[in-house]
């Protein structure tokens, strides 16, 4: 697949959610793996370029009932997030829920115990001899990244052992998935930007418009509540207590204890403005 650096590739999309992935290339592929689950009961992300089409499936393997169970009674919080997500996803996004159509964002009619999971996301036209070895490895990471996200969303975010009795389950299998604590988790920043985007909430600082693709993706991710003051049991909303702001905002909000809210800091900003100007 045009000299794509899949292991460079692998890489960023690892960075992205701070999990463990293993990528690998073929003629007309690029799959990913995530290695923190034993592999038959896991699943892979299949990246396939068709005739001026991208693709981007998850592919559960042979013996992941148990995964899909988990999927499928994930909290309702968590099936929220996707349905954010899904809502915002720049590409043609499909699902099949135990061999069914389903529609990604209708989450209270999905079903509840979930055998089959299909998802698909699609963008074209995608010209390749329209694009650099850079413009064309950014689009396979967009979609890489986008379809990853709406799958970790319904995964748990810290250690847990799926009975090694779950049907479906090899003998003697017990599938583990070790990631951050859910409240600092990579997820939840990479989740809040493709929620928020990425300028800053607080003064409107667009990293893309001043650095050009050095700035892409970069932005700092403000708790509205400190991680310290929240329960071990407590869910993040991520429209409400994650915001995106710049780095001299973010600083800004933290001179005090408890932070300034967002619209306090912007109404100091727009006061100094204006004494700036008279």
């Amino acid at each position: 697949m045009k000299q794509i650096d899949v292991n460079k590739l692998t890489e960023e999309l690892a960075e992205k959610y701070g999990v463990n992935l293993k990528g690998s290339s073929f003629s007309d592929r690029i799959e990913f793996r995530p290695t923190d689950i034993e592999y038959g009961v896991g699943f892979i992300i299949k990246v396939t370029l068709e005739w001026r089409n991208l693709s981007a499936e998850f592919i559960p393997d042979n013996f992941s009932a148990g995964l899909l169970k988990i999927m499928g009674t994930s909290e309702t919080y968590k099936k929220n997030i996707f349905k954010l997500l899904a809502q915002r996803c720049l590409h043609e996004l499909s699902m099949e829920v135990n061999g069914e159509e389903v529609n990604p964002v209708d989450i209270n009619k999905w079903s509840g115990s979930w055998t089959q999971l299909y998802l698909r996301l699609s963008k074209a036209p995608i010209i390749v001899d329209e694009l650099d070895i850079t413009e064309f490895k950014n689009v396979i990471l967009d979609i890489s990244d986008a379809i990853l996200g709406l799958v970790l969303t319904l995964l748990p975010l810290e250690e847990v052992s799926i009975d090694e009795s779950t049907v479906g389950l090899p003998e003697g299998a017990v599938t583990r998935i070790e990631m951050n604590r859910y409240e600092r988790s990579q997820f939840n920043r990479q989740a809040c930007i493709k929620i928020h985007g990425c300028i800053c909430k607080v003064c409107d600082f667009d990293f893309i418009q001043m650095y050009g693709s050095l700035g892409k993706g970069f932005i700092h991710v403000h708790h509205i509540t400190p991680v310290s003051e929240l329960s071990p049991d407590y869910k993040i909303n991520l429209e409400k207590d994650l915001v995106p702001v710049c780095p001299n905002c973010h600083a800004m909000l933290h001179k005090r204890t408890p932070p300034y809210l967002i619209e306090e800091l912007k109404s100091i900003i727009s006061s100094n403005m204006k004494v700036g100007k008279g």
